[in-house]
């Protein structure tokens, strides 16, 4: 290979979900040329090739209080992109949402002259819209996965695109129908009622009792009713939450999502998968008393859920903080789970998510933003 052809990326992501979308996009570079990327990596993106600097898994916080806990790890692994950027000298880098370390990186190795693509823009309009004008100042190219972000970036000053959103790029279940419900035992006609805490461990300790109260209180009237909570590989049930009545599965989650007759989501990116397969759902979500306290003072929206965000309107309930219950949980899917018409009513609600999000191609235009940036 001829040295002088080759681009150097270093890459920045922290968390389960860009580290799968930042993969798809490095494997979209890699056909527009030679290529070499380096950075914090996780699963996805080593086995996409790119050398790890720091695993990704080290990194992956969530809430206020959790970060304190952090924080050495952060300051540490900050320094060190800063001493490979002096070593690699890439051509670009690549921030890949996680914004709570990005936004901070960024400007720091901005000032240290490099060219900066964030891809996946943090949600500023929901948190701080003053920050959209700062990344202004040190982005130069913004890569937006969601319709409305381009107007709010570009009225701030942010050299910005929508190229669509990457779950689109490779969004099928695992397995089909028959084979999931063999797999579980189940009758063809058997509900299933998908149980999805979160996918972080904080997450599935705080969610994973609730989910099981609700699914226990459901199959009393539903004795057929089979509640599956699907967990990410290598993670495991909290040791206090009794999931006798619960089936626990992994590298099923989007079988899950796309067949269960309704699903009850943790806030975050599996709502917005789970609203594409177009099965009923309740977003929720629950954390410590500190970090509710921060974000109902910093978060400026009226909704949280990604669906109601990205469709502009109130396709699925949602159940936050002491809002999540197990009766209150029980009594929202319970329609869904009796009513046929009033499952498909809702799933029709949630169309509008798709119609939206556009097609797929997200990841392979985003590395021809990031090639370009790169020349």
């Amino acid at each position: 290979m001829d040295r002088a052809l080759e681009r150097r990326f270093l890459l920045v992501t922290g968390e389960a979900s860009g580290d799968l979308h930042a993969a798809r996009m490095v494997e979209a570079l890699r056909s527009l040329g030679p290529c070499r990327v380096r950075g914090v990596a996780g699963p996805a993106l080593r086995a996409a090739g790119v050398e790890c600097v720091v695993p990704a898994e080290e990194l992956a916080v969530v809430g206020f209080a959790e970060i304190l806990g952090r924080l050495p790890r952060l300051l540490a692994t900050r320094a060190r992109l800063l001493e490979e950027w002096e070593r690699f000298r890439p051509h670009a880098v690549v921030l890949v949402d996680y914004p709570g370390f990005n936004l901070r990186v960024g400007p720091r190795l901005k000032r240290r002259g490099a060219r900066v693509f964030y891809y996946i823009a943090p949600q500023v309009w929901a948190w701080h819209p003053e920050r959209a004008q700062a990344m202004g100042r040190w982005v130069d190219r913004l890569a937006v996965v969601f319709p409305f972000e381009e107007a709010i970036f570009r009225a701030a000053g942010v050299p910005v695109s929508f190229v669509g959103h990457p779950l689109l790029d490779d969004f099928r279940p695992e397995v089909d129908e028959v084979a999931l419900r063999t797999e579980l035992g189940l009758a063809p006609d058997a509900p299933i009622l998908g149980l999805l805490p979160g996918s972080r461990p904080q997450e599935i300790a705080r969610h994973a009792g609730i989910l099981a109260d609700a699914a226990r209180s459901l199959r009393r009237e539903r004795p057929s009713l089979a509640a599956v909570l699907p967990l990410a590989p290598g993670l495991e049930p909290p040791a206090g939450a009794d999931l006798r009545e619960v089936r626990v599965v992994r590298g099923r989650t989007r079988a899950i999502q796309a067949f269960a007759t309704a699903c009850a989501v943790a806030s975050g990116t599996a709502t917005l998968e789970t609203a594409l397969f177009g099965t009923p759902l309740v977003v929720f979500y629950r954390t410590g008393g500190f970090n509710y306290a921060i974000a109902r003072r910093l978060v400026r929206l009226s909704r949280i859920g990604l669906p109601n965000i990205v469709a502009e309107d109130a396709v699925a309930p949602e159940l936050i903080q002491s809002d999540l219950t197990a009766e209150r949980l029980a009594a929202t899917l319970a329609p869904w789970l009796d009513d046929p018409a009033a499952r498909a009513a809702q799933s029709r609600r949630l169309a509008v998510v798709r119609e939206r999000l556009g097609g797929p191609g997200a990841s392979a235009r985003a590395a021809r933003l990031v090639w370009e940036l790169a020349q």
